[in-house]
């Protein structure tokens, strides 16, 4: 009888044991849904002029680890290096028509914050180089705050394994 008795004392235990570990393992997997940051890269068209829109469309906090502006196998360092190289007859382009966060590396971005990478308001220079536009690619990669990874260069992030360096000889803002 005490053999029984201890047999269905271990059983319960055990069985406890594993609805715990399962329980714990659901609670984790609630905790990483409430903190998952989704940043996705757009364009945006209005009166005023256009531009080139990061925001997170999740509900966790985003770190931007690298961010790299690029045309082929140049890499850029800021947006007078990009204006030269993709309009250089422009002489009217300036801070006075463009918008931008600049750097935006080691940035926190929060849920539903949309950061404008850059905008330019509508001159003939600008309607000329906005052609031009749609050779330069964004990289950008960014962290959870669990630790994981992700990796945007169009409009939809990739996984990736561990966080990415930050090259100084090819991030934007250096």
């Amino acid at each position: 009888m005490n053999i029984v008795v201890a047999s269905t004392a271990l059983f319960v235990s055990f069985s406890a044991l594993l609805i715990s570990v399962q329980e714990v393992r659901i609670l984790r997997m609630q905790q990483k849904a409430t903190m998952y940051p989704y940043l996705t890269l757009g364009k945006t068209y209005n009166s005023r002029g256009f531009g080139i829109v990061l925001k997170n469309s999740g509900n966790g906090l985003a770190r931007i680890n690298s961010y790299q502006i690029f045309n082929d196998s140049i890499y850029f360092k800021d947006w007078e290096q990009v204006l030269k190289t993709l309009a250089p007859e422009a002489k009217n382009i300036n801070f006075d028509v463009i918008s931008t966060n600049g750097n935006i590396r080691n940035k926190m971005i929060t849920p539903n914050e949309e950061v404008n990478i850059i905008f330019l308001q509508w001159t003939d220079e600008t309607r000329r180089l906005e052609r031009t536009m749609h050779s330069l690619q964004l990289r950008i990669c960014y962290s959870s705050l669990l630790d994981e990874h992700w990796e945007l260069r169009k409009e939809t992030p990739i996984t990736i394994d561990t966080r990415c360096t930050a090259e100084s000889t090819k991030e934007f803002g250096t």
